[in-house]
């Protein structure tokens, strides 16, 4: 059948009722109930050769999944390049998840086991439940992807769904000799992207209802795309002028006004990290090597969005913009209640 559902346990009964129901407290009870039903293997063998019967050598080896209280199987095929997140990594996901205030709903493994998929509940917006999703798959199949979205996954079909209506924004790591360091950077960065992922639609609505006063638009708009120096040469200039200009084009397209009064905060947020990765017709910018999404997330772009969240960190009490890292701002005074998540609301608060 299509969803390809193997074994494991969900906090509710799905609709296709192959599922044990648990009760999940915390990481440990995830973990636990993956590894009793034989969803989550508590070891992986890598590089065990395959040979068909009479002697022949395949050009890869399998990946064997032994499991608690089930028999051992094979649930991958693969080339020697490939790196697969090992047991231990995983749990460190779900405790790292579990412990920046999700609540655990499910983990299971579809195709014969070789992909396994663990559910959390992260918060309700608007009526919706917003759910947070690691997948993984240990044939080559698919790349370690962490994710949000308001499908309840639950089995093949649903993360299929899930992935096709929220994909873009899912963290994608393919399976080579990085992998293990940008494990620990996702494990690092979990608890922000929880935290956002709770608190960003409440912000937003709130920025939408906030305008900025001409001088800090034009405070914000030189901190966020600079005109270069008066003695600058004039590549340098124009290059900076583009950007100017299509930050601007960026605030009128209907994308990032959506129903913004003139003048929006939120506009302008939207437009600034709209153009890290897309010109203003809509076209992906290239990158150079790697996948849009590794970059958003570990390299140069994702710093750029944290750097746009950071330029508008600070609306001083005079109301103008400036740059500041944390430690400067509380040297200088700046009450903590404005630094981290209270950052913007402290923005909205000086902008009237």
């Amino acid at each position: 059948m299509s969803h390809e559902w193997d074994r494991g346990v969900l906090a509710k009964s799905s609709w296709h009722g192959l599922e044990e129901i648990g009760t999940f407290t915390n990481g440990l009870s995830l973990i636990e109930h993956g590894e009793e039903s034989g969803a989550l293997p508590v070891e992986l063998e890598a590089g065990v050769p395959l040979s068909t019967p009479d002697g022949l050598i395949a050009n890869v080896t399998a990946i064997v999944a032994r499991y608690r209280n089930h028999t051992a199987r094979v649930v991958g095929a693969v080339g020697g390049r490939y790196r697969h997140t090992t047991p231990g990594e995983f749990r460190e996901l779900v405790h790292a998840i579990a412990d920046a205030g999700a609540t655990p709903t499910g983990i299971f493994s579809l195709r014969e086991g070789s992909r396994v998929v663990a559910t959390f509940e992260v918060s309700e917006q608007d009526g919706k439940k917003i759910n947070l999703i690691i997948a993984d798959a240990f044939d080559g199949s698919m790349k370690l992807m962490v994710g949000f979205t308001v499908i309840d996954v639950v089995c093949s079909n649903t993360l299929a769904a899930a992935f096709r209506s929220d994909g873009e924004e899912w963290a994608k790591i393919r399976h080579t000799a990085s992998l293990e360091d940008k494990i620990q950077d996702l494990i690092a960065n979990i608890p922000a992207a929880i935290k956002s992922g709770e608190s960003v639609a409440a912000l937003h609505e709130a920025a939408a209802k906030k305008r900025l006063t001409a001088k800090q638009a034009h405070a914000a708009l030189d901190l966020l795309a600079p005109l270069a120096d008066e003695d600058a040469s004039q590549r340098a200039k124009t290059r900076a002028e583009n950007r100017r200009a299509e930050l601007l084009a960026a605030c009128a397209l209907p994308i990032n006004r959506r129903n913004n009064p003139k003048g929006s905060l939120a506009t302008l947020w939207n437009a600034a990290t709209y153009v890290v990765d897309r010109r203003e017709d809509g076209t992906t910018r290239e990158t150079r090597g790697g996948e849009l999404l590794d970059s958003m997330l570990f390299g140069s772009r994702g710093k750029r969005v944290e750097e746009i969240q950071h330029i508008v960190e600070i609306i001083m009490a005079d109301g103008s913009v400036q740059e500041m890292t944390v430690s400067e701002a509380t040297t200088a005074g700046v009450d903590s209640k404005q630094l981290g998540a209270g950052i913007l609301e402290a923005m909205l608060e000086e902008s009237n």
